[in-house]
């Protein structure tokens, strides 16, 4: 039941991010590389690229959970610039940094990205010949070194744009004392990514058959530990164990559960009026009082005093669930949520039951189009180079899901006349609609942090991100025609 096991995973990989960011393990490796490399700019541009990567691979979850969990570290950063217009500079140079990790992260690993879910279950779906080459551990044996690659060309992107820029206030709050490598939260997450990965390979390997309403044993493991994340996280005291404590905890966490839909709203009010101007405070003001009255009447219910103040941590837990609803990029949620909106409209629009002969005429007027554009380069290297950066420029102002959607119906003839196989033609689409870099709506983790960290300038990252679009086009053709040439 992947579906299970998937929900668990992003579950759990979220707490354990969270977790990591609690102990300051980002910070503190930021620190470690800064003390040993030295305090400039570059190096901690490198760090946040290098983090978000290895995050984003190594959790095997989707790279749109890491810049969620990395955009506090980053604003965290950003409270050190004094000067408007090196916070601007400082924020645009970070995000990069963050989306470029981040992204070549996800396209390394299989459960990276839902895109690539999405391939291997459309090659399910249509039969593709050779699907079964696709594994997760062939997927990484590629992805791997390819996107190490891709992160060395955006790496130097980045320095290059930020070498005309100093800024040292990042650096003001560096004392002299060691910084010294978080070894026990490291530990911690390795031990988590061995098991995540230990269970992984057994449902690959053994596909064990269900045992318990529809779950096989593998489920059973993944829902057992998915409780027990969220128990030690969120539910276990944290000092003296007991009874009302833990009821204290549990109490805590549904009711911000429950109130979570307000809690949005009222933080989605706040982030429109700073960033617009607007006047919300009549929205906000209204629904935090609304819900410190709700959870006050609750709380003193049961423990005979009032909750005091809906920011206040709760103490007696490890993570707090209002601080970790309050370091959501509730902007971003909301731009991604909105271009998902516009864009499954569109697709409906597209694919439209009542006029089924108006919509063959329409893909097979797209199928036509495209291959009489490719047709006039008479190289096969040549057709896919542009085919592919058709597809990643599209993907600039489109879904990748939605390309993914629109293309792999045309994969079989697109092959054909590329000399690739199917196959390797639905990765080819799947990656490079994965590989817009751009602009903020090119993916989710880009939405995300665009959404998430404020004063990053439009103007200063599309130039970085035009030209990591045509270094990843280039990268994507040489791989795929050398894999296909390989495979056939």
């Amino acid at each position: 039941m992947n579906l299970l096991q998937n929900s668990v995973i992003i579950l759990t990989g979220f707490l354990l991010s969270e977790m990591l960011v609690a102990a300051r393990v980002h910070q503190r490796l930021i620190e470690f590389l800064l003390r040993h490399t030295g305090k400039n700019l570059g190096t901690l541009l490198t760090a946040i690229l290098l983090i978000s990567y290895t995050l984003s691979l190594s959790l095997f979850i989707s790279h749109t959970i890491v810049v969620i969990s990395m955009i506090p570290v980053i604003n965290r950063l950003l409270l050190l610039v004094e000067q408007r217009d090196d916070k601007r500079i400082a924020a645009s140079l970070l995000y990069l940094a963050l989306t470029f990790g981040s992204n070549c992260g996800g396209m390394a690993s299989l459960t990276g990205s839902p895109q690539n879910l999405l391939a291997i279950a459309l090659a399910e779906l249509l039969r593709f010949e050779g699907r079964h080459l696709i594994t997760f551990f062939s997927w990484l044996a590629v992805g791997v070194p390819a996107t190490l690659l891709l992160l060395f060309f955006g790496r130097s992107i980045i320095l290059f744009t930020a070498k005309p820029f100093s800024i040292p206030s990042l650096f003001s709050e560096c004392s002299d004392t060691p910084a010294l490598l978080p070894h026990k939260p490291l530990l911690f997450l390795i031990s988590n990514i061995m098991l995540i990965s230990t269970l992984t390979a057994l449902q690959f390997f053994f596909k064990p058959a269900p045992i318990l309403f529809g779950l096989n044993s593998i489920d059973l493991c993944f829902l057992l530990y998915g409780i027990i994340v969220l128990f030690v996280a969120l539910i276990l005291p944290k000092k003296s164990f007991s009874l009302e404590a833990l009821f204290m905890n549990t109490l805590f966490l549904l009711l911000h559960i429950f109130g979570f839909p307000l809690i949005f709203i009222s933080r989605l009010s706040r982030e429109v009026e700073s960033r617009t101007a607007i006047p919300l405070n009549g929205v906000y003001s209204v629904t935090e009082r609304f819900l410190q009255r709700l959870f006050d009447q609750v709380w003193a219910h049961f423990f005979r005093e009032p909750m005091t103040n809906l920011n206040k941590p709760n103490a007696n837990s490890t993570l707090s669930i209002n601080l970790i609803m309050k370091d959501l990029p509730c902007f971003g949620i909301f731009l991604l949520v909105v271009v998902g909106m516009i864009l499954f409209a569109l697709l409906k629009a597209w694919d439209n039951p009542a006029t089924p002969e108006v919509d063959g005429y329409l893909l097979t007027l797209a199928k036509a189009t495209i291959l009489d554009a490719i047709k006039p380069f008479g190289n096969h290297f040549l057709q896919l180079l542009c085919l592919i950066i058709v597809i990643i420029f599209s993907s600039e102002l489109l879904s990748n899901t939605a390309l993914i959607l629109m293309f792999t119906p045309l994969a079989s003839a697109l092959a054909l006349q590329t000399s690739l196989l199917p196959i390797i033609m639905l990765l080819t689409i799947t990656i490079a609609a994965s590989s817009a870099f751009m602009t903020p709506v090119a993916t989710a983790a880009n939405t995300l942090a665009f959404g998430g960290i404020e004063h990053v300038s439009l103007k200063m990252i599309l130039l970085p991100g035009f030209f990591m679009n045509l270094i990843a086009a280039l990268l994507i053709a040489l791989l795929f025609l050398l894999l296909s040439r390989l495979i056939s």
